[in-house]
């Protein structure tokens, strides 16, 4: 056994190693996950039909505070059994005059159909109860009503007895209050009880007064907010001394009749006086009181709903029943208590203690174990590691020789790149990327742009081949004056030339421009034959605010103007350029109109697969419906003007929108892809926009791709990266366009997040020529060695087809097949062999 497959079984043990203390940590984890049905009720879920229906008629209103735990506990008992129920309300603290109640009966009985709608009646606290008594006969017959919440023992009694009602007890736990107040804070011997003149208001009086007077060394004082103004609730509160304590009873209704809510009786007490605050009910871990002791309505209401249940399924035997033990729980504040002095010790063993800091291991020591499995994990895994690293070192040897190829390989492919194949200059992209980043508006320099006069006579009178050296012969002598005066030169087309000359501002009498017209003008020998030759060569110089893009537009139209005024000369840009200037306005008013008016309108070019002869997509074409304008025409404008994003939206859109045309008809869809500039970067509400296009139109993200051209690629920033990552997230596969005609670097393509390299024509008809089209085989077998498909597009020669058919190239788009063609044509569109 070699120590290399020692060391992989060893790092296969790590791993197994990892993985199983990773799975117990999330065994700990799921510890502190729950679902809504644990969270939600305590008993099981019903998930078959609703059994029985059942109506709540509360005494008071929702915004009550006891109302919440009250659904809380019936929905933990109900629902389990399939019993719904309704709500309604009686509003009973602000309206329980005899008129009242009349109105709220005439309003029940127009409202509520007791013997179609419901199979029981519950009633929560004593007004609702009464209410049901004295109407009992009326609506109550002939159906289970079971009350809670009710805290006068005669009424609870009378409506079992003498009404058949089944009900729960509302004990009030305002003596334990007292008792316990007193255990916990012995040093202060006044108490104040605040209560109003409800019925519960008064009942707590009569408990209040009993411990009156089985403690007469105590003294007991008495706020009635029933009897002083409410607006002097205030002054009494904050007369309340600092070593007493208060009793929060019932205490809800004014002098003036006014009802007012726990939380805002509450906040009034806690924000006047500062002395220890003791409640009889549930106080709902309020701010700024210190404990109470009181009814579990939450529990009790859940008793209610199983009762209910067993009612309506006929499993309560008893023909009375009357439950007068109530649960109850007590709740305490840590900080009030450490406040006052208040030893823990003496509480209730069941009470709840919230506001207490928490500890760290309060906070964290639960996930302990699982942290420390993921600490145990990672320590695994980074062992694993290191132990890969030493198993690759002799991988890695082999990847580096192989590196150093690929790198041989990218940089002749660079260099091909960057130079013109043929003439080995600098070609028409490089040269402008050069200028762009060497030239700024305040450097001193001038674009010439050189064109042979007439060469296309001289391809059709002697050949391509001798027009081919002719050319050959002339860039060389260009290429040689270039070298001497540290010019820069470059191919900008077929026969035309491109050259920066720095720190020079020249014009059509310069000597640099005569030496260069006299250059072209040399004849030179042919056989027998003489061919003499000119050029017309356009001028633009630094003005201080141009960019040198602009001076490379500006110095082809006054090389065109050259040629207008009769060739073989040079004419510099100038005022009387402006005249062009104003057709290109002309031509933005066309475009701007045509965005503004539907003046857009795309083909579709088929691409076809290389073995089946099969369509697989449609590359989309802008045009204009403005005839005359081409795109060659348009676009450049479009670029020169910032509005490509504003094109690239509307091209998107018209492409989605003949997506869902098509998907509509019934045709089967193939992917559509649609030219993105590297100037759209900047739309970054872009992604959003195709994102709602595809979900306006229903239209999923396969069927649209993106070609964007390598330039973007190679920035890799921050907001290119974003883009394609969104890209992908939609389903939409990105294209590399014009692959061969710029950097073209196989080497990143290896990490951007591209689909398919799409070969560029020049490339087609530069390499797949005799000789050469070696070159086109190896760069389709890289491009499928890092598992990336081919397209390889401007195919117009059936020979052309089948050699890179032969190469294995994926998809093919040219003339061949088939130009670019409107929508009803492409959909239909199958190739026939001639």
């Amino acid at each position: 056994m070699t120590k290399q497959s020692v060391l992989q079984k060893i790092r296969t043990v790590f791993i197994l190693l990892s993985v199983i203390c990773l799975l117990v940590a999330i065994m700990f984890l799921r510890q502190f996950v729950t679902t809504d049905d644990n969270t939600s009720m305590d008993g099981p879920v019903y998930k078959g039909e609703v059994q029985h229906r059942v109506l709540l008629l509360s005494s008071y209103t929702s915004q009550y505070y006891t109302f919440e735990p009250q659904i809380e506990g019936l929905k933990q008992s109900l629902d389990p059994n399939g019993i719904e129920f309704d709500v309604m309300f009686m509003d009973a603290k602000k309206h329980a005059s005899n008129e009242d109640v009349e109105t709220f009966h005439n309003y029940f009985i127009q409202r509520v159909n007791l013997k179609n709608d419901y199979d029981g009646v519950i009633l929560a606290d004593d007004e609702a109860v009464k209410f049901a008594m004295k109407y009992k006969e009326e609506l109550f017959t002939d159906i289970p009503v079971v009350f809670f919440g009710v805290n006068n023992m005669t009424l609870a009694q009378m409506a079992v007895e003498r009404y058949e009602m089944y009900g729960f007890y509302e004990n009030d736990y305002l003596t334990n209050t007292i008792e316990l107040s007193m255990k916990m804070m012995p040093d202060r011997k006044v108490y104040y009880g605040i209560h109003d003149n409800s019925p519960a208001g008064l009942a707590d009086m009569v408990l209040y007064n009993r411990e009156k007077s089985k403690h007469p060394d105590y003294t007991f004082n008495e706020i009635n907010i029933a009897k002083i103004p409410f607006e002097k609730l205030h002054e009494e509160l904050k007369a309340i001394p600092n070593d007493a304590v208060l009793i929060y009873m019932t205490c809800f209704k004014d002098s003036y009749g006014v009802v007012h809510s726990t939380n805002e009786m509450t906040n009034i007490i806690t924000a006047t006086t500062k002395v220890p605050i003791m409640r009889n009910y549930s106080s709902g871990m309020s701010d700024g009181v210190l404990g109470s002791v009181g009814m579990d309505f939450t529990a009790q209401a859940s008793y209610v709903g199983a009762l209910m249940a067993d009612l309506l399924a006929n499993r309560h035997a008893d023909e009375q029943f009357l439950s007068i033990e109530t649960p109850y729980t007590s709740e305490f504040d840590y900080q009030l208590m450490k406040k006052f002095g208040i030893d823990e010790k003496l509480l209730p063993k069941d009470a709840e203690v919230f506001n207490r800091p928490l500890t760290f291991f309060d906070m964290y020591g639960k996930i302990f174990p699982a942290v420390g499995m993921i600490f145990l994990s990672m320590a695994f895994l980074l062992m694993s590691a290191y132990v890969t690293v030493l198993v690759g070192r002799a991988t890695n040897l082999e990847l580096r020789e192989s590196k150093e190829e690929l790198e041989k390989t990218q940089e002749k492919i660079k260099y091909q790149a960057e130079h013109d194949d043929f003439l080995d200059i600098l070609n028409r992209r490089s040269a402008v990327d050069y200028l762009r980043e060497h030239l700024t508006i305040k450097h001193v320099y001038s674009i010439l742009m050189i064109d042979i006069d007439n060469f296309k006579d001289v391809n059709e009178t002697y050949g391509h081949q001798l027009a081919d050296e002719i050319l050959k012969y002339l860039s060389l002598s260009l290429e040689k004056i270039a070298e001497e005066r540290s010019w820069m030169i470059s191919r900008y087309g077929g026969d035309e030339f491109l050259i920066m000359v720095p720190k020079e501002q020249l014009d059509e009498n310069s000597d640099a421009i005569n030496e260069i017209l006299e250059l072209f003008r040399t004849p030179i020998p042919v056989g027998d034959e003489t061919i003499i030759l000119s050029c017309s060569i356009g001028i633009s110089v630094s003005d201080g605010s141009t960019l040198p893009d602009q001076h490379i537009i500006n110095a082809e139209i006054a090389m065109y103007e050259a040629k207008q005024r009769g060739r073989n000369k040079a004419f510099r840009y100038s005022e009387e350029m402006k005249k062009k200037i104003r057709e290109e306005n002309k031509i933005k008013a066309k475009i701007l109109d045509a965005f503004d008016n539907d003046g857009f309108y795309m083909v579709y070019q088929p691409q076809v697969n290389s073995m089946t002869k099969e369509v697989t997509g449609f590359e989309a074409l802008v045009r204009m419906k403005e005839p005359g304008l081409y795109p060659n025409v348009f676009i450049p404008i479009v670029e020169s003007s910032g509005w490509v994003g504003r094109l690239g939206r509307v091209t998107t859109e018209l492409v989605i929108k003949q997506l869902a045309a098509w998907k509509e008809d019934g045709y089967k869809l193939h992917p559509v892809s649609i030219n993105f500039s590297s100037n759209q970067i900047g739309d970054t509400g872009y992604v959003d926009f195709i994102r709602d296009l595809l979900s306006r139109y229903n239209i999923p993200g396969k069927y649209v791709e993106i070609e964007i051209t390598e330039g973007l690629f190679l920035e890799r920033t921050e907001q290119a990266d974003k883009l394609f990552q969104q890209f992908r997230e939609l389903g939409i596969k990105l294209l590399m366009d014009d692959f061969g005609t710029g950097y073209s670097s196989l080497g990143y393509l290896t990490y951007i997040p591209v689909d398919y390299v799409k070969l560029d024509k020049s490339l087609v008809d530069s390499y797949l020529v005799e000789g050469k089209e070696a070159f086109i085989k190896d760069v389709i077998q890289l491009v499928h060695d890092i598992d990336k498909q081919v397209i390889v597009e401007g195919v117009e020669e059936k020979w052309q087809f089948e050699k890179l058919r032969l190469f294995s190239a994926d998809i093919i788009q040219g003339y061949y097949f088939c130009r670019p063609v409107m929508p009803d044509e492409a959909i239909l569109y199958e190739f026939k062999e001639d």
